[in-house]
């Protein structure tokens, strides 16, 4: 089942629970999404409507049946021909046709055809953009946990640097410290509480941002997962993409929308056939109480000779149609080839940084607790410690960060090769 089919039912849980409309974990917030998204109620809307078309193009096989009609009131005047005078009349007139094609010139297997193709495009189309939702709403998540940290962290620097530069300054006045360390201290303090300002702001638009993916609010997010299942190699993911990349299948079905519209435009130049049957009734419509019924049943046959080049411009358009088509399909393939490739190496390389972000912020944790006893035994000067404070905060919200880049790397490369390597695992 797909993420969109299943979201109607994941949301319902998640507005069943407890905590109306919060969203907890990040599967939560991908089909809280999936369900909310403009976008996909759009191209859900896009896949109906070719859908449409296709019915509509299958009925040029399916016979019609059409009922004409006419009615009046007048006066007509033979002027005494046959001896007749002149009188008011009705004259009316009905005549009801039943007509099965038998032969288009290829013209309605080709209208089928390219109804199967847009249908076929906006399927993909609709599995594109699910795919970005998907990873955006990745991102917002990772965004909105990194925000809450960062803040969280920067919140605690500014408290203490508040408190290293208040001791500073008592230590001043006891003339156990140069002015020197007061200065460095209100210093670092004014730059954590600007580093605050902007994690406040930080904090609102990822907030925003969730909000607007989602529709709900962010409350008591869950940490990150690991990555979602992926390829075991890169020859691995290039072949799933190259087989079932939406981007791919949909400048795929516009290359066979295309050579359909020119299949279409070439039976032009071929005549239709088709049976019919006819029933007629008329009165009054040439004498007054005139009246006359009939039936015929017959053959109906088209055939334009000669349209002044309309039709071998339509020739000439939709081949040419074909051939920007292909060129699109060449050009998809090889830019989902470098997204692949780039994408691939995206992960590996956000994995080694988020590997070397949360060792390099346990490292500055580490370093920071020396440094407070250092400093507090006289061993090493006040601006040691302020510089350890400021690079253990940086070090975590740079951490916090990479968790977000590794995850969305991740669902990145799968938006990428498409729904098909998801669903066989």
């Amino acid at each position: 089942m797909s993420l969109r089919r299943a979201a109607p039912w994941a949301l319902a849980l998640i507005l069943a629970s407890p905590g109306l409309a919060q969203a907890t974990t990040l599967e939560e917030a991908i089909a809280a999404a999936l369900a909310h998204a403009p976008e996909i109620a759009a191209a859900e809307a896009e896949a109906e409507a070719a859908e449409g078309r296709l019915q509509q193009a299958r009925s040029a096989f399916a016979p019609s049946l059409s009922l004409n009609g006419t009615v009046g009131q007048g006066r007509l005047d033979p002027t005494a021909f046959f001896g007749l005078d002149a009188a008011d009349v009705t004259p009316r007139a009905a005549q009801l046709t039943l007509e099965q094609p038998l032969f288009t010139g290829g013209r309605a297997t080709a209208g089928i055809a390219r109804a199967r193709a847009d249908m076929a495009a906006a399927e993909a189309g609709g599995e594109a953009v699910q795919g970005q939702v998907v990873t955006a709403v990745v991102q917002a998540y990772g965004d909105m946990l990194a925000a809450d940290e960062v803040l969280r962290l920067y919140r605690a620097l500014a408290a203490q640097m508040t408190e290293i530069e208040r001791q500073a300054r008592e230590r001043f006045r006891a003339g156990e410290t140069p002015s020197t360390d007061v200065a460095q201290a209100a210093s670092r303090a004014a730059e954590a509480r600007a580093d605050l300002a902007r994690a406040e702001g930080m904090q609102v638009s990822a907030r925003a941002r969730y909000r607007n993916l989602t529709g709900l609010e962010p409350v008591d997010l869950q940490p990150i997962p690991p990555n979602p299942p992926l390829p075991a190699s890169l020859e691995d993911a290039m072949a799933t993409a190259l087989g079932a990349s939406p981007a791919l299948r949909r400048a795929q079905a516009d290359v066979e929308a295309a050579e359909a519209g020119a299949r279409a435009a070439r039976g032009e130049r071929r005549p239709t056939v088709s049976a019919f049957v006819e029933a007629g009734s008329v009165r009054d419509q040439f004498f007054p109480d005139y009246r006359a019924d009939s039936a015929t049943v017959g053959i109906r046959g088209r055939w334009t000779l000669f349209s002044g080049g309309l039709t071998s411009g339509r020739i000439a358009e939709t081949a040419a149609d074909v051939r920007a088509a292909l060129a699109r399909l060449r050009a998809a393939r090889m830019g989902l080839e470098e997204q692949v490739l780039s994408a691939w190496q995206d992960i590996h390389t956000a994995e080694l940084v988020a590997q070397a972000s949360d060792e390099q912020s346990t490292a500055a944790d580490q370093a920071l607790t020396s440094v407070r006893h250092e400093v507090r035994v006289g061993l090493k000067p006040q601006i040691d410690l302020l510089n350890a404070e400021r690079e253990a905060a940086a070090a975590a919200a740079a951490a916090a960060q990479a968790r977000t880049a590794r995850i969305v790397a991740a669902y990145r490369l799968r938006a990428l090769i498409g729904s098909a390597w998801g669903q066989n695992r």
